[in-house]
């Protein structure tokens, strides 16, 4: 049983050489180029910021899922300011076409509808402006997020 020394030595280093390739390969931090509009740039991948990109995909459809249920809020609302103000003109044509025999009460309770159709629009339009801010912010805050990949 003899042994060829050099025979194992060169294995040796082959298979060591082999491993350490294949180590390197798949350790080492890899670069991949990506379009930005006119431009390619290279963005290194590791774990970490993989992890980020994926994080903050996810943030970022939260906001747009976000932004379209305020939307959706902001048109709801809309449609029953338009509502109102049917209901308001509807009202104040009533009021204007006043016979002088109808009674106390029932203009009483004209004037009473009007002031609440009123009322209840300015509280909508409170409403609808306290939406506008809050998408305007996660807008901005969207903005940020992609912004944030570009650099």
């Amino acid at each position: 049983m003899y042994l060829n020394c050099k025979k194992i030595k060169s294995n040796f280093k082959f298979y060591l050489i082999l491993v350490l390739f294949i180590y390197l390969l798949v350790n080492f931090n890899k670069t991949n180029l990506v379009f930005a509009g006119k431009f390619y740039s290279k963005i290194q991948k590791t774990d970490s910021s993989e992890k980020m990109f994926d994080s903050s995909q996810k943030e970022m459809e939260i906001l747009k899922f976000q932004i379209d249920d305020l939307s959706k809020q902001k048109n709801s609302i809309l449609k029953e300011i338009d509502q109102l103000e049917k209901n308001l003109l509807y009202h104040l044509k009533i009021k204007s076409k006043k016979n002088p025999n109808e009674s106390e009460r029932k203009s009483s309770a004209l004037k009473f509808q009007i002031h609440f159709l009123k009322r209840e629009k300015s509280l909508l339009k409170k409403q609808l402006y306290k939406i506008f801010l809050e998408q305007i912010d996660l807008e901005i805050k969207l903005r940020k997020i992609l912004y944030s990949f570009k650099n």
